[in-house]
């Protein structure tokens, strides 16, 4: 049961940064940590851990992906 409730919320998270990546294209870590916090934390309260975790899985699975010699900054990719 525990097991099915992160899952979900690691797919929560992703769809989130998703979300906001989409209408940001360019945003800082931190800024991007803080705004899945504020959005999320309706429904949990989420890891800091779980929403890097899901910031390199999106990398992974190519969603976003650094800003060249920026290793902190995110940009969206269409």
């Amino acid at each position: 049961m525990f097991k099915a409730v992160d899952e979900n919320r690691r797919y929560v998270i992703q769809g989130i940064i998703v979300r906001i990546m989409k209408v940001r294209k360019t945003l800082e870590g931190p800024a991007l940590i803080q705004e899945v916090i504020s959005q999320v934390s309706r429904e949990f309260t989420p890891k800091i851990q779980d929403i890097r975790k899901a910031i390199e899985t999106l990398i992974e699975r190519e969603y976003i992906e650094r800003v060249e010699g920026q290793r902190n900054t995110f940009k969206y990719l269409p």
